[in-house]
């Protein structure tokens, strides 16, 4: 019997695997002495029996170890990484990280794109014309020094094994591990170099998380390894039934973003930010507590330092960022069948609505449509009359057009009697 054939069976009859199993596991993915059916069958063994903390560590360590990691001390500064475990509308980064950086700390993120339902950063960052998101490491460097903030693509060689296994696990039906998840997570960040990490865990409908208790089980294990690498990590849980903000969809939200850090735009998503920069800014080495942080954070938005900040990073990043020139595609709207209040905003089917429209992908070779999405006209708790919009769809195609709104119809509910608030924030660790 070959090595991978006894470590599956170890695993599957519900033994731990110890250090020299899992990285040679991991050391054969890569290198490619371990096919995928047998990769496959490793993942489904954790699902079924789980990992414990012992192994969520040694996993961690041996995705680490798989790739190159970024040493980042030669900036001789903290560098600030926040990590979302996805969710629809979520645009946070594109506000969060040049505000981070106005207020003087060094925020330094590689990130990913979008798959399903959830959008990805860096297929909002790109609909901007001309926005570079793979930068040499170099640059990557100088880019830090010089304005304190960077978004780039993954690298290749950063984790190789992470990519290989996330592959697999989201066409075999084993992402449901918590503490693959969580070593997946961590990974990433300790071998980016991040010097402290806030992690942002979604909650609900929308989330991979449906409850507050497995979102903490997750937060649990990512800061065990944060731990063990030395890498401070706090974790903040937020709501995530409905979706975040009012618009779905890649150049729409960073219209929205933009909003925002002029000041304006949702409420949902500036408190969201302003949670995060309280967070974050005490991590840095500005010697500041969590209520300094927000204040001068509020300060950041007010005073245009935070904008001022976001246009710069444009730049240097090569992006031609013209707001207010950006037209919206021909769209189609979703009306109330009734009057009364928004009592709910299926989160799931307004992510799946602007994915069918063009806006995200079902594969990671799908192209999507920067333009497409979604714009919420109201939200949870909003009174509306009969034949009211609820929501519009937008996209180059009519017949994704058609498509989408269907599944955006079935996102709302509409009830005689306002629910009760709910909050955004449900508890931090």
């Amino acid at each position: 019997m070959d090595f991978a054939h006894d470590v599956i069976a170890w695993k599957r009859d519900g033994n731990e695997l110890d250090e020299p199993r899992m990285h040679a596991f991991v050391q054969g993915v890569v290198s490619g002495a371990v096919p995928s059916y047998q990769a496959s069958a490793l993942l489904m063994a954790m699902v079924l029996r789980g990992l414990s903390d012992g192994e969520t560590l040694l996993l961690a360590r041996a995705l680490v170890d798989s790739g190159k990691t970024l040493d980042l001390r030669v900036l001789r500064r903290p560098v600030l990484d926040k990590h979302s475990s996805g969710g629809v509308g979520d645009k946070v980064t594109l506000v969060l990280a040049p505000l981070v950086a106005a207020c003087g700390a060094v925020v330094g993120k590689m990130s990913g794109r979008g798959l399903g339902h959830t959008g990805g950063t860096l297929d909002k960052l790109e609909s901007i014309p001309g926005f570079r998101v793979k930068l040499p490491q170099g640059d990557f460097l100088r880019q830090l020094e010089r304005i304190g903030v960077a978004v780039v693509s993954q690298s290749e060689r950063v984790v190789p094994a992470d990519r290989l296994l996330y592959a697999l696990r989201d066409v075999t039906g084993t992402v449901e591990c918590d503490g693959v998840i969580a070593a997946s997570i961590m990974a990433k960040k300790v071998a980016s170099g991040t010097s402290a990490v806030v992690l942002d865990l979604k909650v609900g409908r929308g989330a991979f998380a449906a409850d507050l208790e497995h979102a903490r089980e997750i937060g649990r294990l990512c800061r065990l390894i944060g731990d063990d690498y030395g890498r401070p990590t706090t974790c903040l849980f937020s709501a995530m039934d409905q979706p975040l903000g009012r618009t779905v969809g890649n150049r729409l939200e960073v219209e929205e973003a933009w909003q925002v850090l002029r000041g304006d735009g949702p409420e949902d998503v500036r408190d969201l930010t302003l949670e995060l920069a309280a967070e974050l800014l005490p991590l840095a080495d500005l010697g500041m507590d969590a209520a300094e942080a927000r204040a001068r954070a509020e300060a950041a938005l007010a005073d245009g330092r935070a904008a001022e900040h976001f246009e710069r990073w444009c730049y240097v990043q090569g992006g031609d960022w013209r707001p207010g020139e950006f037209q919206r595609l021909a769209g189609h709207e979703v009306t109330s069948p009734r009057a009364g209040y928004v009592t709910a905003v299926d989160a799931l089917a307004v992510g799946r609505a602007a994915q069918t429209a063009g806006a995200g992908r079902r594969t990671v070779e799908d192209k999507i449509d920067a333009s497409a999405g979604v714009l919420l006209e109201h939200k949870v708790g909003d009174q509306v009359e009969a034949g009211e919009p609820l929501a519009a769809v937008f996209s180059r195609d009519p017949a994704r057009r058609r498509q989408a709104s269907t599944v955006l119809e079935t996102a709302f509910t509409v009830g005689p009697e306002a629910p009760p608030p709910a909050p955004l924030v449900l508890g931090r660790e």
